[in-house]
């Protein structure tokens, strides 16, 4: 069966859910928002009683297994944070760190499994979540088997078709939480590397600064380079 991407991302989107969570009597004991300030970190483990809707900000999702860092990924405004499917396979610990000040939406999970049993008979947001979640494995695979250059440049074109903000045709500005910090972090390598890299780009003038936010000045040139 064929779903239609944009009905499932508006069913799937934190303000619908909200709406259908608040059709049921017992939606204000169940849920609650939880403030974060930028670099703040929070746990949860695999006794997981709770599930986290991001309602504003950005934060960093980590998978730590037993075998170590499993995937990295970036939350942003809307999205779940975490929906186990299977309890065999809920992350033995998941990091979330807030990159901004952000607000997150704390709902007990069997509150929401009853919501999603009775009101996404066809789990549209089941799906979304787990169309997300390849796409950024996706991400994370393609990271881990390239070279530094790619992985940054790779990282630097993924923030900028999912997050960026076009100012022109093809300027696009970068998230404000962008630092040497968290591309190293995303990119597998060391701070200095990263700095090596970027030093670059904006030599040949494919990135440049203002006022502390990343800007790619033409993106097709970042682009251009993964082919050349």
């Amino acid at each position: 069966m064929v779903y239609d991407k944009s009905y499932v991302k508006q069913f799937s989107s934190y303000t619908n859910l909200i709406s259908l969570m608040q059709r049921y009597s017992d939606f204000q004991e169940n849920i609650v928002d939880v403030r974060m300030t930028a670099s703040d970190v929070f746990f949860e483990n695999t006794i997981r009683t709770n599930c986290y809707l991001l309602k504003s900000g950005y934060v960093q999702i980590t998978d730590i297994g037993k075998y170590g860092v499993a995937y990295l990924m970036i939350g942003s405004p809307g999205k779940i944070i975490s929906l186990p499917i299977y309890y065999s396979e809920i992350p033995q610990l998941l990091e979330v760190k807030a990159l901004t000040d952000v607000v997150i939406t704390r709902v007990d999970f069997e509150f929401l499994k009853k919501v999603l049993q009775f009101e996404d008979p066809h789990n549209y947001i089941t799906i979304n979540y787990l169309s997300d979640l390849r796409k950024m494995l996706y991400q994370e695979v393609t990271q881990n088997t390239a070279a530094v250059r790619t992985r940054i440049i790779n990282f630097l074109i993924y923030l900028a078709d999912s997050l960026g903000m076009r100012a022109g045709d093809y300027v696009v500005w970068l998230p404000h939480f962008l630092t040497y910090e968290v591309l190293a972090e995303f990119a597998h390598c060391s701070k200095p590397h990263a700095v090596t890299i970027l030093k670059e780009l904006r030599a040949k003038e494919i990135i440049d600064t203002h006022r502390g936010q990343w800007a790619i000045l033409d993106i097709r040139k970042l682009q251009g380079l993964l082919d050349a």
